[in-house]
């Protein structure tokens, strides 16, 4: 696997736990989180965060 493989599945970990962490096991499209490309997760978590700090 190379170098930017590893980087990225370790990044879409990283996401994934944060998202679940909040209780969120889906994307908003209803694709489960493992199943997402990097780009789903990081618009998802950018997502909550924006709730968050709304609240």
């Amino acid at each position: 696997m190379s170098r930017l493989s590893k980087l990225v599945e370790r990044r879409k970990e990283q996401l994934i736990e944060e998202l679940l962490m909040r209780d969120i096991y889906k994307t908003s499209d209803e694709k489960h989180l493992y199943d997402a490309p990097l780009k789903t997760l990081e618009n998802e978590y950018r997502l909550v965060l924006e709730k968050e700090a709304g609240e």
